[in-house]
């Protein structure tokens, strides 16, 4: 008995301790294996693959925190996935009948792909679960009235417009052109860049928007002389708008394309055959294309919070079991996904302890799809999570991280990076390499041709030589002027009515000072009067003179009943008068009904490129009325007129052989002088319309030459007469014997019958 009890006894000693032993063994395996259940979207096929890879890290990061006993003490991720297949459909389906059929998933990772994120992020919210993306880019996941829930590691494409207007600042763009896919998500960031530009001085020449074919679209920012370029549409049909700006030549060292963060790296090689365009042609537009690329690697190789660095975890990775050189290519998110894990469990952990501490009896794992309370705490530290990975650093902003972002151009046919952007609090930093950036010459290309203005003015020498003679005119008027006060009592001179030549120089006087007010160049509409007035009046008052003279002798010696009458002085003005105020009136009514203003003129036949695509143009300042052809060529009827008259008068004395009597002979040539320089400059100015130097010098010249002429063929012959000491009678006698019967009894009874009163 005592045996069997020793031996009961110890057997159930041994069963008591087994059972406590399997107890607390149970106990300790329940404390250390707390479940957090994490649900992966993934595309793993479909239109970007990109899962596989993002799987291979997101092992290696789930294996990392579970080892570590600094977070997440006493719980243990388990990490489920679905293939979304880049489908927003297909991921829904799955990611229902996930939730429906197993134990709560605490947090959601994923999606790589945008569209999958926004078809998710809008319901998972009502389970209040929430959801952390490694990839996803779109601007209308920034919504956090519509995705309340959403976080992402990766800068959304919007977030990159910042970054482009910097840019634009650095090369001093402010015209800008976009063309983005006829896609909301694209639609979205042209409408953020929009946004952000309203109030700079930045214009944007032109917005286009294509479906399928984009030729139409870049044809018109050809026309619209667009330069710098914003572009956003996925890469295939990136090659389209680039085959199509090569097709119509939109492309060369001028033209500056900003294109997505997304897209591969040698994105314009790939899949030409459906484009029609060769990759030599590609390569010629691509040149100096700039992309925005966010930053999946620390650029600076320092451990962050899983306590690696990127070196050792690029080392890990590449050399996994787990790892294919098929999805090489998507090897830039492997970071993102890694550092994805490495946030979820920050923020996890930060909520389990704000719960501990404040007392509360839930924990974790006691989450479930119909209690907020627990999400609430974790989007309260997902909101607040300052963290340093092998992806780099992350603050969240509203949903959205402040990451550094790469700047990278095409050069020579390859990506170079020329660029870095962060941003600090609300400060905003550029980095541009400027020794890495290659420029065609070494020049910025410009975002517009640089137009300048560029003054014509009237050559020092052309102006101060036209001048020079206008004094040298006004010189010899003057001269003229002292001769005829000086001999005025001389019988020559009297009769050839050295008043009415005083007038007909001051006409000569007023001629010759027109040169003074320049027909370009000018700064006050008084010129333009000035000018105006002094032309009319000197051409007027001179041949005006001349007429009144010629009319006079006219009268005389075409008495035929010699008849006694008087022709005066006084009679002569009057004929001057009445001309002047004809010539008076046009040009008043011409002032108060279209007076003249300064207009500036731009010389398009002359525009001309003066290096780096700038474009000066030239221009003149000049008088202009809006009637000022109907009342100029009423000014040169009315002169015509007096000019046909005069000669008219000229011809029929011609006859008249009294030299100090007539100037019929004179007045003849220089009607005839004025009017062959007359027709010269009117055909000069016709096609020199847009020569408005030349133009100066050739009126001027012709005035001044045709002033000149008119004086010295009016007044020589008195100088010589007066020099030679000729008489009036002699001229009389002379005229006389010269004259046929007939006449000489005509002129004479004429001359006898007539009083010439001054």
């Amino acid at each position: 008995m005592v045996v069997f009890s020793t031996d009961a006894f110890a057997i159930r000693s041994v069963l008591i301790i087994g059972i406590i032993l399997y107890t607390i063994d149970n106990s300790m395996k329940y404390t250390e294996s707390k479940e957090l259940r994490f649900l992966g979207l993934l595309p793993m096929s479909g239109g970007w693959s990109g899962g596989r890879p993002c799987l291979q890290a997101i092992n290696m990061a789930v294996k990392h925190v579970n080892a570590r006993e600094d977070i997440l003490q006493n719980y243990e991720i388990d990490f489920d996935y679905i293939d979304t297949k880049c489908n927003p459909g297909i991921a829904l389906y799955q990611l229902y009948g996930k939730i429906c059929s197993q134990n709560p998933y605490i947090l959601l990772i994923g999606d790589g792909c945008s569209i999958v994120s926004e078809a998710t992020a809008q319901m998972t919210h009502l389970w209040n679960l929430t959801q952390l993306s490694y990839g996803s880019v779109s601007p209308v996941l920034a919504d956090r009235t519509q995705f309340p829930n959403f976080y992402r590691l990766t800068v959304p494409d919007h977030k990159h417009n910042p970054v482009r207007i910097a840019l634009m600042r650095q090369f001093n763009w402010k015209k800008v052109a976009t063309i983005n896919q006829a896609l909301q998500f694209f639609s979205s960031i042209i409408d953020d860049f929009v946004k952000r530009i309203i109030d700079t001085d930045i214009t944007i020449l032109s917005q286009e928007i294509f479906t399928a074919d984009p030729t139409a679209r870049v044809k018109n920012l050809k026309d619209r002389d667009a330069r710098i370029i914003i572009g956003a549409m996925y890469e295939d049909k990136a090659r389209d708008v680039l085959c199509a700006a090569y097709k119509i030549g939109l492309y060369g060292p001028k033209i500056v394309w900003m294109f997505p963060s997304f897209f591969t790296s040698t994105f314009w090689k790939q899949k030409l055959d459906r484009h029609g365009c060769t990759e030599s042609q590609m390569k010629l537009v691509v040149e100096g294309i700039f992309l925005t690329v966010n930053v999946n690697r620390n650029p600076v190789d320092i451990r962050g919070i899983a306590n690696i660095t990127v070196s050792e975890f690029d080392n890990a990775y590449i050399n996994s079991t787990e790892y294919s050189r098929e999805t090489q290519m998507y090897d830039v998110i492997a970071p993102l996904c890694y550092d994805t894990i490495w946030v979820a469990a920050s923020a996890l952990h930060c909520a389990d302890q704000n719960m501990i501490k404040s007392g509360m009896s839930k924990s974790l794992e006691n989450f479930t799809y119909a209690d907020g309370y627990i999400n609430d705490k974790i989007l309260d530290c997902m909101e607040h999570t300052v963290y340093t990975g092998v992806s780099g650093d992350v603050v969240f902003r509203m949903g959205d991280p402040d990451r550094l972002i790469r700047i990278d151009r095409i050069q020579d046919g390859k990506r170079a990076h020329v660029g870095l952007y962060r941003r600090k609090a609300d400060q905003e930093l550029i980095d541009i390499y400027p020794d890495y950036l290659k420029w065609k010459d070494g020049e910025v290309p410009r975002d517009s041709t640089l137009v300048t203005y560029e003054e014509i003015r009237i050559p020092s020498v052309l102006y101060y030589s036209m001048t020079a003679l206008a004094v040298c005119g006004n010189c010899l008027t003057l001269g003229f002027f002292v001769f005829n006060i000086i001999h005025k009592k001389n019988s020559y001179v009297k009769l050839s009515s050295p008043n009415i030549n005083n007038v007909l120089l001051f006409g000569c006087l007023l001629c010759y000072s027109t040169v003074f007010f320049r027909t370009i160049e000018v700064t006050n509409d008084v010129i333009c009067k000035i000018r105006i007035f002094f032309f009319g009046m000197g051409f007027t008052t001179s041949f005006g003179a001349m007429f009144s003279k010629t009319w006079r002798v006219y009268r005389i010696f075409t008495n035929k009943k010699l008849l006694r009458f008087t022709i005066k002085d006084s009679q002569l003005y009057a004929i001057v008068v009445a001309m002047v105020m004809t010539v008076v009136v046009v040009i008043a009514v011409c002032e108060a009904v279209g007076p003249y203003t300064i207009e500036t003129k731009y010389l398009e036949k002359e525009i001309y490129l003066n290096g780096n695509d700038a474009e000066v143009r030239p221009y003149v300042r000049t008088c202009k009325s809006d009637y000022s052809m109907y009342f100029g060529w009423t000014l040169y009827i009315i002169e015509g007129v007096l000019l046909t008259f005069g000669a008219f008068l000229a011809w029929e004395t011609r006859h008249v052989k009294i030299q100090a009597l007539n100037d019929s002979h004179q007045i003849g040539l220089c009607v005839y002088n004025v009017v062959v320089l007359s027709a010269v400059g009117v055909m000069l100015s016709l096609v020199l319309e847009d020569k408005e130097v030349v133009l100066y010098g050739v009126t001027s010249g012709c005035l001044i030459l045709g002033t000149t002429l008119t004086q010295l063929v009016i007044f020589i012959p008195k100088i010589q007469a007066v020099r030679n000491k000729i008489s009036s009678s002699d001229q009389v006698t002379t005229g006389l014997n010269n004259m046929t019967i007939g006449t000489v009894r005509t002129e004479s009874k004429a001359v006898c019958s007539t009083s010439l009163e001054k």
